[in-house]
């Protein structure tokens, strides 16, 4: 799945909002994620995610002018795809607005 969301910030500052929205939802999901682990290498990160039993990896982006998200999701959520892509769209542009 690939989610782009464009936006008007400094890049550190667009990078630095997705960074606190990554970690407020591991803290507020916490019981319900087994693992989710994160490496940054300047703007671009590689996300791994372990949640009731579905594990999931992406890459993330964050350029001058827009996040760039793309990422695995497991066959058997795939019938739930749009509503997983606009919630994550939705908090995303929510943090950078």
């Amino acid at each position: 799945m690939i989610i782009q969301i464009e936006h008007t910030l400094p890049e550190e500052e667009a990078k630095r909002r997705i960074e606190q929205l990554i970690e407020r939802y591991q803290e507020e999901y916490k019981d319900q994620v087994q693992d989710l682990t994160v490496e940054w290498k300047d703007n671009k990160a590689h996300i791994r995610v372990s949640a009731r039993g579905y594990s999931s990896a992406g890459n993330l982006e964050v350029t001058d002018s827009a996040v760039l998200l793309d990422f695995y999701v497991p066959f058997l959520l795939q019938i739930f795809s749009k509503k997983i892509k606009s919630t994550i769209q939705h908090a995303i542009e929510e943090s950078l607005s």
